[in-house]
């Protein structure tokens, strides 16, 4: 039997130890904390995730456990609705064009499936040295461990150690932006995604995660080096909200505690192609990572585990596999990854309008929604 290490619990190593043990591979999860568990509020899957959790047989749980979203919304600084949109369908019959869910509800659901499906999961555990052999791989581990493997996939995120151990150091970019989150009670009006027009250099928006929850966002140009202490949370985030109008007064009066705000920074990471050295390979955030602009990040890692179970399926071997799943995957990642770090370069620069990330936007829809 074939034996596979997947590195990283996060929506793409699970959704690979999932489809690896379907096709027969006795698989290895190690994840480098405590518990295998989502980090953050809210998700939002766009038409190309929503695509990948139906080839991945998960949709339809997803689904009755967040939020179908058919519409998009545009309001004005004040709060008025300056126009509404139907959302393109995702492909297959009764799909909307997102789907808002809370990350560790999505989480909950992948953890599930892939300890049905029979992948041993190991937490605090991590890599720390991975050796090429003839036809696989030796890894030690974190706790002193040594195992050999057939493959490895490093799905460690955007700061991957099986990258840098068999890729060398790659250094996430920094994008100048910093985002908020807030999980929030649903209004029962807030059923599309919800976006206002900038207010000199902050961006907010809304989306529904299930019937009673939804989150907020909130994008800011800040420097490298800005780190807002905890204490300062509360009254940061009330200030980026002050002038906006509508439904926003009354949800920045909620916000009174530091643990209500969930911070990041936008970094990305492109690994250099090919993405694998002989059995080892980096799928997800851990080859390219993009900003969350385009909400394509699980997307796209969802469609990495989709991409590589079908390559090993159709390959004659695994190394034929590897090589084909880089073809496959390269283009249209770095296309999400660049896209990504250009609409955040406008986001940072005075006098960009809606309309021009837009124009980066929707067409970054239309490619993504074509097959992969």
């Amino acid at each position: 039997m074939t034996k596979a290490l997947v590195a990283g619990g996060g929506i793409t190593g699970l959704a690979t130890a999932i489809v690896l043990s379907r096709q027969g591979t006795e698989v290895d999860l190690v994840e480098r904390q405590t518990q295998v568990r989502a980090i953050g509020s809210g998700i939002t899957m766009i038409g190309a995730g929503i695509r990948a959790l139906d080839q991945l047989g998960l949709y339809q749980e997803c689904a009755a456990n967040g939020y179908r979203v058919t519409d998009s919304e545009f309001y004005e600084v004040d709060g008025t609705l300056a126009w509404r949109q139907r959302l393109p369908s995702a492909p297959g019959a009764d799909r909307p064009g997102m789907l808002g869910m809370m990350r560790p509800v999505l989480h909950g659901i992948l953890l599930d499936h892939a300890v049905r499906e029979g992948a041993k999961v190991r937490t605090a555990t991590s890599v720390v040295r991975v050796e090429q052999r003839p036809g696989g791989a030796s890894v030690t581990f974190s706790t002193g461990e040594c195992r050999d493997y057939d493959l490895v996939a490093g799905a460690d995120g955007l700061r991957s150690t099986v990258r840098d151990l068999i890729l060398g150091p790659v250094r996430p970019a920094y994008q100048g932006l910093m985002a908020f989150r807030v999980a929030l009670p649903r209004p029962t009006e807030v059923t599309a995604h919800r976006n206002f027009r900038n207010s000199a250099d902050v961006t907010v928006g809304f989306m529904p995660t299930a019937q009673d929850r939804m989150y907020m966002y909130g994008v800011f140009p800040a420097s490298e080096d800005y780190r807002p202490a905890a204490d300062e949370l509360v009254s940061l985030i009330r200030a980026k909200l002050q002038p906006f109008g509508g439904m926003v007064p009354a949800i920045r009066e909620a916000i009174r505690e530091p643990d209500q705000i969930n911070m990041t920074r936008f970094e990305t990471v492109l690994a250099p192609d090919p993405w694998h050295r002989g059995r080892v390979i980096v799928i997800g955030d851990a080859a390219h990572c993009p900003t969350p602009q385009l909400a394509a990040g699980a997307a796209m890692g969802l469609e990495d585990a989709v991409a590589l179970g079908d390559e090993l399926a159709d390959a004659p071997t695994i190394d034929e596999a590897l090589r084909a799943f880089g073809k496959r995957r390269f283009d249209r990642c770095r296309f999400v990854v660049e896209t990504t770090d250009r609409i955040s370069y406008l986001q940072t620069r005075p006098g960009t309008t809606p309309d021009d990330l837009m124009q980066l936007i929707t067409p970054g829809y239309a490619r993504l929604a074509e097959p992969f």
